[in-house]
């Protein structure tokens, strides 16, 4: 009994220790004192979905410690306002690492949503050689200066050139370490394509075809989005049976189209078949050639069916971004809160149509729109159509002074909140932006018009068609009807 009672206190003890591994992050950065920190994990890079995973404050004499939880090596980032400090998380990890002097955002690349941040890698402290932060920084240098110079190059680059380049970099690094010796693989795959290596079939066979599917490694990622680019039209030129492939994305079979790709001789893997179809439902989403509601079916069977549950969360990841602004499907959080800080979410506007507008006072179309809006909103109850502007802007400061200023403005102007992400939901990239939605908070029209675009006629028809298919709906569950 004895035995059994140590033999559980040490299975309980390595599961806690699993559970519980971190990676510990520290530096100081005196012009950060007082902000907190915010570091992000990139989940995977088919998605590209990231979670807030640790946050940090920054002390007055500008110290900091993150403490983030990882169970494989995984590569984040912190949010810096304008940059993003990158770096590669490792279970029981810790690094000591120096910021640049803080940058605060302009107010127009805050708003701005094609505005990209910069991306580094930060300098390290007292980090041993073989720290993967260490490696993958020194081996990227010599990468890419390699890389110039092969495409820089006046003569005609050679497969012995490129192994003596690649030969004399492998040597200045330690083999070691799983990990960076896959993303030296990987790299060096791609820099014989780029160089010489114009065969695809003779690249995937020797990289991909029985082999794991390392979807933690971003080296790994990139040669297999330049492999297997938007795979979904592109069958024929990868497979000699193509159509039973296309039957089964036409049918949502999961099952199907996993059972035929798997089969293929250049695939040989279960798993390897599984990440392409999650990468060909990406691809085809963003390039239009599979229908939505058929994607959506089949991110849905992924994220129910497939074996492996990392590829799992992210066909349940692509399923919701997929679905998200899709006319029928539900419409995404708002996040708002009115003149007296009250908060108002899509739960206040339910059971009556609510004209969304995204509004940001810099906009002479927006400012314009207001006066036609005010009509909009005289012509239609309250009772049936609520009016929501969503006012975004630097700050709550300048929402305030627009709301006070003009006391006969008439119209619910909410503020965001600052809430980014919910103008990234709702794909806000130009003001004004529309969107209709239903009394059941569902995405009615997208985008919907503009009121200088015959908006009334077209609620007119919504409601009508709303209405219709309420009743018939009401009709159709009465007691007695079949």
């Amino acid at each position: 009994m004895k035995r059994i009672l140590l033999t559980i206190i040490m299975l309980l003890s390595v599961w806690l220790t699993a559970q519980s591994q971190t990676d510990v992050v520290i530096g100081n950065a005196k012009t950060y004192a007082g902000d907190t920190l915010t570091m992000y994990a990139i989940d995977d890079y088919i998605t590209r979905h990231e979670t807030p995973i640790a946050t940090a404050v920054v002390d007055k004499e500008g110290n900091f410690t993150f403490n983030a939880p990882v169970k494989n090596i995984t590569q984040a980032y912190i949010d810096l306002s304008v940059f993003k400090c990158m770096i590669y998380l490792q279970p029981n990890g810790r690094q000591r690492i120096v910021l640049p002097e803080k940058q605060k955002i302009e107010p127009q690349d805050e708003l701005n949503p094609f505005f990209r941040k910069y991306e580094f890698y930060p300098k390290l402290i007292d980090a041993p050689k073989d720290d993967l932060n260490t490696l993958i920084q020194a081996f990227d240098q010599n990468y890419r200066n390699a890389l110039n110079r092969i495409i820089s190059a006046k003569f005609s680059v050679t497969k012995a050139i490129v192994d003596s380049v690649e030969s004399i970099i492998s040597a200045r690094y330690p083999k070691d370490n799983p990990y960076f010796a896959n993303y030296m693989k990987y790299r060096f795959a791609m820099l014989d394509h780029i160089a010489y290596h114009r065969n695809r079939d003779i690249i995937v066979k020797e990289y991909f075809t029985g082999k794991d599917v390392l979807y933690r490694n971003p080296a790994y990622c990139e040669l297999f989005d330049e492999m297997f680019p938007n795979m979904f039209a592109n069958f024929k030129h990868h497979f000699a049976s193509h159509d039973d492939k296309r039957q089964a994305i036409d049918d949502k079979s999961y099952h199907s189209l996993k059972r035929s790709i798997a089969a293929e001789p250049k695939i040989a893997s279960s798993d390897l078949a599984d990440y392409m179809i999650i990468k060909g439902m990406k691809d085809a989403y963003y390039t239009d050639t599979i229908p939505k509601e058929t994607l959506i079916a089949l991110a849905d069977s992924v994220a129910s069916y497939c074996p492996n549950k990392d590829f799992r969360a992210m066909a349940s990841t692509l399923s919701t971004e997929f679905s998200t602004l899709l006319t029928g499907h539900a419409a995404p959080q708002l996040d708002l809160s009115d003149i007296n800080g009250e908060k108002k979410g899509l739960y206040d506007f339910a059971g009556k149509f609510a004209y969304v507008m995204f509004f940001n006072p810099d906009s002479y179309t927006a400012l314009s729109d207001l006066e036609l809006i005010k009509g909009i909103r005289q012509d239609f109850p309250p009772g049936i159509l609520d009016i929501v502007i969503v006012f975004v802007s630097s700050s709550r400061d300048e929402y305030k002074e627009f709301v006070e200023s003009d006391p006969d403005l008439e119209l619910p102007v909410y503020w965001y909140n600052g809430n980014k992400e919910m103008l990234r939901k709702y794909n806000v990239r130009a003001y004004p932006t529309y969107y209709l939605i239903s009394p059941e908070s569902l995405i009615n029209m997208n985008p919907a018009p503009a009121p200088t675009e015959n908006f009334q006629p077209k609620f007119d028809a919504a409601y009508r068609t709303w209405r219709n298919d309420r009743a018939r709906k009401q009709y159709q569950s009465s007691p007695g009807i079949k």
